[in-house]
């Protein structure tokens, strides 16, 4: 088998604030050059892309590829299905790894396509019809043409097993690490309380993106059960606006707790650090996810958790959050009920997120992807 000396990395979708995905390839690309120097790693981007990572320490360090229709929009699935695997092919890969489950039908590389989650499967609302429906002709080809297939979690392993009839010994676990490297300096807690209208609120922090299978539509239901025991409880869901957002302030106002919801637009990392400074709690709800990031980002930062039992969730908060069932407003309510009001609880779930959360590193998740990488190029080797 041939030594691992050039791999490629597709991140040809790669805008600015995409959330999980963006942190992903901020975080996994410097830590697999640390890892390999002896390799040599081409990064596939469109324009705006390039120009969002060109300010990142490890930018030079990389061989960086564009092209007129890589990632256009609206063009931006096909071009990975056709054109990158030529781009791929001129640049002699041996591995390419595609990041966001799309990637060439046909390369002659190795390929490893990262699946992180099947929600628009489960939910095609969640992402838009239109998108669910690309990504169901699309993603389950692409799958089952790699060689190796990525994703974060066993939930998630077992669910695209299932869809996608890929056998569970071509998938593998390779968990996040958190967050995107030191803190920012956090905006004051008297200019966030000014500008949000916060005042002396007990705040309840969700960050997630303001989608279906967010389940923040009960979450909302439930804050007007524990402000019956909480009445200085405000719910602050931060985040880029979407048509769902229109939805859930219908039903904050329906519910009497206009003024007990706050919907702040996307915010900048020294105003999301001093939401997380003001936050009693923070609660993800979420019906279905890959992985769960936000619960990390919460523990490490010393933020008791309150969550969904549900899908790869117990898998990333395992014993240092407080768990319910998503689908019982009452379940939710009582979860943050005793969080906010028994002090002992809280500092119990903030030790034990603190341990918790320093057991995901970027590294392993790097060295995980790494042997990826090898059983893909093994695999590939016997095809070929």
């Amino acid at each position: 088998m041939a030594a691992l000396s050039r791999v490629g990395i597709n991140a040809v979708f790669l805008r600015p604030r995409m959330g999980g995905l963006e942190t992903y390839v901020r975080r996994l690309v410097p830590e697999l050059v640390r890892q390999r120097p002896d390799v040599r790693f081409s990064l596939f981007l469109n324009h705006e892309g390039r120009e969002y990572l060109a300010g990142e320490d490890w930018f030079r360090e990389v061989d960086v590829i564009t092209h007129p229709l890589l990632g256009r929009r609206w063009f931006c699935a096909l071009s990975e299905l056709t054109l990158l695997g030529e781009l791929a092919r001129r640049r002699r890969l041996d591995v390419l790894h595609s990041v966001a489950m799309t990637g060439p039908l046909s390369v002659r590389a190795a390929h490893v396509v990262m699946v992180g989650d099947v929600t628009w499967l489960h939910d095609p609302e969640s992402t838009g019809r239109l998108t669910a429906t690309l990504w169901k002709t699309v993603v389950p080809p692409v799958a089952r043409r790699a060689q190796r297939v990525l994703t974060f979690s066993e939930a998630t392993r077992r669910d695209l097993s299932e869809q996608f009839g890929l056998p569970v010994e071509k998938i593998d676990v390779v968990p996040l690490g958190y967050g995107v490297g030191e803190p920012a300096e956090p905006t004051s807690a008297v200019e966030l309380e000014q500008r949000f209208g916060l005042g002396d609120a007990r705040v309840i922090l969700s960050v997630s993106a303001k989608r279906t299978h967010k389940n923040l539509m009960r979450l909302i239901r439930a804050l007007a059960l524990v402000r019956a025991r909480v009445p200085a409880a405000v719910l602050v869901l931060p985040g880029n606006p979407t048509r769902h957002e229109e939805e859930l302030k219908a039903e904050a106002r329906t519910l009497g707790l206009a003024e007990a919801v706050r919907f702040p637009a996307y915010v900048g990392a020294a105003d999301l650090e001093g939401l997380y400074r003001l936050a009693s709690v923070v609660v993800f709800p979420s019906l279905r996810e890959g992985f769960g990031l936000p619960i990390l980002e919460a523990m490490r930062r010393g933020v008791p958790v309150a969550c969904s039992n549900v899908s790869s969730l117990p898998e990333v908060g395992g014993k240092a959050v407080h768990y319910f069932d998503p689908l019982d407003d009452g379940a939710i309510a009582d979860a943050l009920i005793e969080v906010l009001t028994d002090p002992q609880l809280a500092r119990r779930l903030v030790e034990a997120g603190l341990e918790r959360a320093n057991s995901f590193t970027w590294e392993r998740t790097a060295n995980g992807t790494l042997s990826s990488y090898e059983r893909a190029l093994k695999n590939g080797a016997v095809r070929r």
